[in-house]
C-alpha cells in the first residue's frame, strides 16, 4: 500500500511540474507573438544639442567672410496682467508703438507672443533692467535666443560665398550631436584675398557704370600655385539681404561657362578651401565649381574668348616675373568700340592698388 501511495504522489507532483512548464511556455510565446519576437525596454529620448551654430568662413588672412552672429526674440505672456507695461518698456527700443505692440498680443493665438526680434546683447540687457524696476514677473516676459547669418563684407565675393554656403552645408551645418548643448559647424578658409577683392569689385563697378554692359566678370589667379585671388560678378548683390535677388545673379560667372580660356599656362585653377573642424587641428581640401571635391581641379577652358560684340581682357601683373593672372570680361555688343578703354583702366586701377598694398 504504501509503495502505491507514493507512486501516486510523485506522478501528480510530475503532472503539476508539467502544467508549470506549459503553463510558463505558453506565457512567453504570448509574450513573443505580441512582442513580435523582440522584447521591448524603457525608450529614453537621447540628448541631442538644441542649437547647431553654423561655421565660419574667412578669407586667406583670417577676416571673417560669414559667420553666425547671436539674436534674441523677446516673446510676451498673452494672458499677462503687465501687457500694457510691458509694452511701453519694449517700445523704447523697438521700432513699434505700444498701441501696435498690444495689438499684435491681441491678435495672436499663441501662449507667449513674439513682439521684438533680432535684438543684441545690449538692448536684451537694457529691456530686462526695464523690466525688473516695473516689477515685471519674469513669467510674463521670455527671451528667445536665434543665430543669424552676417555677411561683413556685404557685397564683396558675394557669388563665392554664395556658392560656398550650399555646397559646404553639410561642413558648416552638421547634424545635431549627442551629450552636448551646443553642436559647432567647421570653419572653412578660401584662398580669397579681402584686399584684393575690393580692387577687382573696384575695378568692375567702374566697368559696368560706363558700359552697362548686361554683366561683367572678374577673376585674379595666383599664377604659381592657381589659387583664386578675387572673383567677382556684377551686378552686385548683399548677402545680407539677398531675399529679392534672383538665383540667377546669384550664380558665380567668374567660375564658370560664362568665361574662358584658350592658352593659359596655369596647371590648374581652384580655390583652395581649409576646413577647420570646431577645437581640431585644421586640413586642407580643394573645391570644384563643379559642386565636386577634387584634387586636381582642372584649368577653366577658353577662358579669353567670349561670344561676339562682347569683350575681356587678360592681362599679368607685373608685366616682368608675373606673379598674377587677371581677367575682366563684359558682356554689351553697344558699347564694344569703347571697351578697350574701359578695360584698361580697369586693369590701372588694380595695378596700382596691388602697388600700393605691396602686393607687387
Amino acid at each position: 500500500m504504501g509503495s502505491s501511495t507514493s507512486k501516486g504522489n510523485i506522478s501528480v507532483f510530475m503532472l503539476v511540474v508539467a502544467i508549470l512548464v506549459i503553463a510558463v511556455l505558453v506565457v512567453i510565446l504570448a509574450e513573443l507573438m505580441i512582442s513580435n519576437g523582440v522584447r521591448s525596454g524603457k525608450y529614453s529620448n537621447p540628448n541631442v544639442a538644441t542649437h547647431v551654430v553654423r561655421g565660419t568662413i574667412y578669407d586667406r588672412n583670417g577676416r571673417v567672410l560669414a559667420l553666425e552672429v547671436p539674436r534674441t526674440t523677446v516673446l510676451v505672456k498673452k494672458n499677462s496682467r503687465n501687457t500694457e507695461a510691458i509694452a511701453q518698456i519694449i517700445s523704447i527700443t523697438a521700432s513699434s508703438t505700444p498701441d501696435e505692440i498690444l495689438r499684435i498680443i491681441e491678435a495672436s493665438t499663441d501662449d507667449f507672443v513674439p513682439i521684438a526680434s533680432n535684438l543684441d546683447a545690449e538692448t536684451v540687457s537694457l529691456i530686462s533692467a526695464n523690466l525688473e524696476k516695473n516689477s515685471i514677473p519674469e513669467s510674463d516676459v521670455s527671451f528667445r535666443k536665434d543665430y543669424t547669418r552676417t555677411y561683413p563684407a556685404t557685397y564683396h565675393a558675394a557669388q563665392l560665398l554664395y556658392e560656398t554656403e550650399k555646397v559646404f552645408d553639410n561642413v558648416l551645418s552638421p547634424a545635431p550631436g549627442f551629450d552636448e548643448l551646443t553642436t559647432y559647424g567647421n570653419d572653412v578658409h578660401l584662398t580669397i584675398d579681402l584686399d584684393i577683392q575690393y580692387l577687382l569689385d573696384q575695378a568692375i563697378q567702374q566697368v559696368y557704370e560706363i558700359q552697362s554692359p548686361d554683366y561683367a566678370v572678374g577673376l585674379i589667379i595666383d599664377i604659381s600655385t592657381g589659387e583664386v585671388l578675387a572673383a567677382t560678378t556684377y551686378p552686385f548683390f548683399d548677402l545680407n539681404d539677398s531675399s529679392t535677388i534672383s538665383e540667377s545673379q546669384k550664380v558665380s560667372r567668374a567660375l564658370i561657362g560664362s568665361i574662358y580660356r584658350p592658352n593659359l599656362r596655369i596647371s590648374e585653377v581652384k580655390t583652395v578651401l581649409d576646413v577647420k573642424t570646431h577645437g581640431q587641428n585644421s586640413t586642407s581640401i580643394d573645391y570644384s565649381v563643379e559642386d565636386n571635391f577634387t584634387k586636381d581641379l582642372p584649368v577653366i577652358s577658353s577662358m579669353a574668348r567670349m561670344p561676339d560684340g562682347n569683350s575681356s581682357i587678360v592681362a599679368v601683373i607685373p608685366d616682368e616675373d608675373s606673379k598674377y593672372l587677371l581677367f575682366i570680361g563684359s558682356v554689351n555688343p553697344k558699347f564694344y568700340n569703347t571697351v578697350p578703354y574701359i578695360l584698361d583702366s580697369a586693369l590701372t586701377i588694380i595695378e596700382q592698388g596691388l602697388a600700393a598694398q605691396n602686393k607687387i
